[in-house]
């Protein structure tokens, strides 16, 4: 079954495990939890993917549209890729390699979405000229466009009207090849997905999804690949300070030029210029950490600091090359939306409610040690008010629920637990050992061998042996059990659970005595009734005899009187 609220990251819940661990990793909190099941909040989700890479078991699904692409390669139509900066950073192979490559896959062109990038460069300078001391913030991230008109709406006339490196690239391609070409675009980033989506582009993929593409195309023609060396500043775009240098073309830049990457810090100066408290002239603003090199899809074998240089190498290797001349008439403007998410505001009591039920009376019973993943108790109540999360998220909670039952149930359970050491010294019991062995002063502390033979619960500590279903006798006490013992071996101790049947015994003893006494008693009776058989046997066998002699010698008196 999936989870089909976001057509771009979906939830397979049969892989869904109840762990918490997507909402930890979630930086504005937009998963619920409803019948222990992970479920994306679209209107909450900024995209950042950060879900897809943490969950354990894979259960987030990235929407892969390569279907799209190999329909348009089997009806032969012109497929135009747009290459994310970054690919460098993701393939193994040398980049010209790879968009050669590419081309012989079945695109009739492969550009870098850096050419794209050009434009929103030379908008983004034009704009700050004019933009009257009022900070602007990069607008290439998808991710940070998202969080502002989500959660920061009021911050929106301070993002760059400007569209991003990936929808200007697919304007200059249809510029200049004609709108009847399919524009795709492929990068590390799971958010470029619902922009392409929403701007016109004819498909999009991660790069995770273009490698799985190029393994099940063929690779057709040897051509030698036409690629334009030029030199692009904007080909480092996807690291960090990237766009600064884009725009400065160098790296040392004022302090009115700043680069934030990690969404964490995005919004930590969000909330900054929301309470006016900066107020820097430009802001690069990249959701994920080291820029788009560190984005969800990256798909690469190296670490950051490699996939920096991978893509560094790639620019200063065309340091020397000119540059093409940017079409004049490209359309570059773009505007925003509020699309801000409701935040419900509950009362103390509404959260106090809550706490309760989550086992948190006081305030120091607050631990908020984010195992549910909420930053704190008071948030995740908040989450519970708001129907996105339940109580029995709370993992000391339920810890201390579970551990209370078990208590419980040892407490009241009528069999005698005991826990014993190494050293047959008692560590743990319950009542009903207390009252099972009330003749010795059963504590905690007792070496329990001064009392009982419990060699046989050492030999089973030692693995030695194994004490399963066994009835022992203690003649001391004339106590009948039946007992199991458990090694608990990261303790080093013995769990012995002990039944007293010594009242089944005693019936059981009675009962055989009864049948023994019955059957003496049947044994009894029947020589008693063979006596009787007997004794009647022998009476009338007698009567029969005298009966046949009378009645012959009246037969022999009646034949003489016939004559």
């Amino acid at each position: 079954m999936w989870d089909t609220v976001t057509d771009i990251i979906s939830t397979r819940q049969a892989d869904c495990k109840d762990c918490y661990r997507c909402l930890r990793a979630c930086p504005v909190k937009a998963i619920s939890f409803k019948g222990n099941q992970a479920k994306i909040e679209p209107d909450r989700c900024v995209l950042c993917g950060r879900c897809v890479v943490e969950c354990p078991q894979k259960a987030k699904i990235v929407r892969n549209q390569t279907f799209k692409i190999k329909d348009y390669f089997s009806r032969k139509e012109p497929v135009y890729l747009s290459l994310a900066p970054s690919f460098p950073a993701s393939f193994t192979q040398e980049a010209k390699g790879v968009m050669k490559l590419l081309e012989k896959s079945g695109f009739t062109k492969v550009e870098e979405t850096a050419v794209g990038a050009r434009y929103t460069v030379k908008a983004y300078k034009e704009e700050i000229a004019k933009s009257n001391g009022i900070t602007k913030i990069s607008t290439c991230c998808p991710v940070v466009v998202n969080l502002v008109e989500k959660y920061y709406p009021e911050l929106r006339e301070n993002l760059l009207p400007v569209l991003s490196p990936m929808v200007a690239h697919a304007r200059h391609l249809k510029e200049c090849y004609g709108n009847g070409i399919k524009v795709v675009f492929a990068g590390p980033c799971i958010a470029k997905l619902r922009e392409a989506e929403e701007n016109g582009l004819d498909a999009a993929m991660t790069f995770t999804q273009l490698k799985t593409l190029l393994d099940q195309v063929p690779i057709q023609g040897e051509e030698a690949l036409k690629v334009f060396h030029e030199r692009m500043e904007t080909r480092m775009f996807p690291v960090h300070n990237g766009v600064l240098y884009a725009m400065k073309g160098q790296w040392g830049l004022e302090e009115e030029y700043w680069s934030i990457e990690g969404i964490e810090n995005c919004c930590e100066i969000l909330d900054a210029l929301r309470k006016k408290d900066v107020q820097p002239i430009f802001i690069e603003m990249m959701a994920c950490q080291g820029g788009c090199v560190g984005g969800p899809a990256i798909d690469s074998p190296y670490g950051l600091y490699k996939r920096k240089e991978k893509v560094k190498e790639f620019y200063q290797r065309h340091l020397h090359s000119p540059s093409r001349p940017l079409l004049d008439n490209l359309v570059m403007g773009k505007s925003f939306s509020s699309k801000a998410v409701r935040k419900e505001v509950f009362t103390e009591e509404e959260i106090r409610s809550v706490l309760v039920k989550m086992g948190k009376f006081t305030k120091g019973d607050e631990r908020n040690c984010e195992g549910c993943g909420y930053k704190s108790c008071r948030d995740k109540a908040a989450a519970v008010l708001a129907g996105l999360a339940v109580p029995e998220m709370c993992i000391p909670y339920m810890r201390e629920r579970a551990e209370s039952l078990a208590s419980t149930i040892v407490q009241s359970t009528p069999n005698s637990i005991l826990v014993l050491d190494k050293e047959m010294v008692v560590r743990d019991f319950n009542p009903a050992a207390q009252k099972l062995f009330s003749s010795i002063p059963l504590k905690i502390g007792l070496k329990l061998s001064d009392y009982m033979n419990t060699q046989h619960y050492e030999l089973v500590l030692e693995g030695r042996s194994s004490l399963t279903e066994q009835r022992v006798y203690y003649p001391e006490w004339g106590l009948f059990t039946r007992q199991i013992a458990t090694p608990l071996k990261e303790d080093g101790f013995v769990m012995v659970i002990i039944t007293d049947i010594t009242q089944s015994e005693e019936n059981r003893v009675q009962y055989q005595k009864m049948k023994e006494d019955v059957m003496v008693k049947a044994k009894e009776v029947i020589n008693q009734q063979m006596m009787v058989a007997q004794t009647i046997a022998g009476l009338l066998g007698e009567t029969t005899a005298e009966t046949k002699a009378t009645l012959m010698e009246l037969l022999k008196h009646l034949e003489r009187e016939e004559f």
